[in-house]
């Protein structure tokens, strides 16, 4: 049975960079997003890379997602998918506009795995893509820190229940990297999100991490390190090993 290495939001960004790297180092990789030129784009011309067009937030993406698996085994299950809208005052934000970014941040990523967990051997992992705005509050980020926050714990309990079944849960934290998501951030206003001049200065001065960057130490992380070590604490590319980063 194939072995396959599953990253949602591989359509840009850190998910480009890791599918393109894990097909460089011979994996077979099954990259899910919702538009099918971002995800081609990645794919190009790596006959290890499959598209699959779908939305992790719908009972529907899912199913195509499964479908896309069947036959499959999965080494490692990337939940890299995720959304920073709405941005803004918490209280002026829609009960739909939240409820999006639920379903995208929080509910994709756990129903993806309670529908994949089956093809999942001894062995496999899970790795969430978390963020410091799980742990730090950012006005304006109300949405996004909320969610991620709820992930984080997802984590935290998934990791004990899948324990006995051998399946290795993890969270990593990539830091500020250079990926649209930030030139969304960069392009709020100072009304809707206070700290916009704080990220504006990271990428003016270069200091953001690139998606490859990450990618190696996503990768370094997923293939390198044992199971209690991968799961033992979030990950967080600034205070990692740096060997990781190429």
């Amino acid at each position: 049975m194939q072995q396959t290495t599953v990253i949602t939001g591989g359509g840009s960004g850190i998910g480009q960079a890791l599918a393109k790297r894990l097909a460089e180092h011979g994996q077979h990789v099954l990259i899910i997003g919702r538009r099918a030129e971002a995800l081609e784009e990645t794919q190009g011309d790596q006959a290890n890379i499959e598209p699959c067009v779908a939305d992790v937030s719908t009972a529907e993406g899912r199913a195509n997602i499964v479908k896309a698996l069947r036959g499959k085994q999965i080494q490692w299950l990337v939940h890299n998918a995720g959304i920073l809208e709405p941005v803004g005052p918490l209280l002026a934000q829609s009960t739909d506009a939240l409820r999006k970014a639920w379903a995208v941040n929080v509910e994709g990523p756990i129903s993806l795995s309670a529908a994949l967990i089956e093809q999942m051997p001894a062995g496999s992992r899970i790795l969430h893509v978390s963020s410091g705005a799980a742990h730090t509050a950012y006005p304006g980020w109300g949405a996004y820190c909320m969610t991620k926050a709820a992930l984080h714990m997802a984590y935290e309990i998934l990791r004990q229940e899948l324990d006995e079944r051998d399946v290795a849960v993890g969270s990593l934290r990539p830091g500020v990297v250079d990926t649209p998501m930030q030139a969304l951030i960069r392009s709020q206003t100072e009304a809707d999100f206070p700290a916009v001049e704080q990220f504006q200065a990271l990428k003016s001065s270069g200091s953001l991490a690139t998606p490859e960057q990450v990618a190696a130490y996503m990768h370094n992380v997923l293939e390198k390190t044992d199971a209690g070590l991968f799961s033992a604490q979030e990950w967080d590319i600034r205070n990692g090993p740096q060997a990781y980063l190429t």
